[in-house]
């Protein structure tokens, strides 16, 4: 069961892959995650992690069997200390943001969004959980990245 978490009792952290690589953009990404764990009443600790295709692709295949790079995973750990952990895969992430309208870092802002979703409970296997959890996008990030989709 979920407590109700207050602004000190979780920490977002932002990690790269790549030594010496910074994640970017972490000082204003952090607020809106804490926001979204927050507003899904969600306590843990959760990690970012950006990362390269290849590594998100191995992490589709071996844990999702799908041999393919997808934007983002996210993993929820059943640890008290640890809500979960997002990947995402840097490249597919910059590919794909003018499919949606989005700047690299808007379309960043998407994913992390898209994950912490999964981590409090939203998936879109089906039509109907598709329009809950894009509609809680929505609702987070204040514009429509889907306009050119019906769900």
């Amino acid at each position: 069961m979920k407590k109700s978490p207050r602004t000190s009792d979780f920490e977002v952290c932002f990690l790269s892959e790549a030594e010496g690589e910074k994640f970017p953009w972490s000082a204003r990404l952090e607020p809106l995650a804490r926001k979204v764990l927050l507003e899904e009443n969600c306590l843990g600790n959760v990690n970012v992690v950006l990362c390269s295709d290849k590594m998100v692709r191995e992490l589709n295949r071996d844990y999702r069997k799908l041999d393919k790079v997808t934007d983002v995973l996210s993993f929820e750990w059943h640890e008290p200390y640890l809500l979960g952990e997002i990947y995402i895969a840097k490249d597919q992430v910059k590919r794909q943001a003018p499919h949606y309208g989005n700047t690299f870092y808007a379309e960043l802002k998407r994913v992390i969004v898209h994950g912490l979703l999964h981590l409090s409970g939203y998936d879109h296997h089906t039509v109907q959980e598709r329009v809950v959890m894009r509609r809680r996008e929505r609702e987070i990030l204040g514009l429509d990245m889907y306009h050119s989709e019906k769900h």
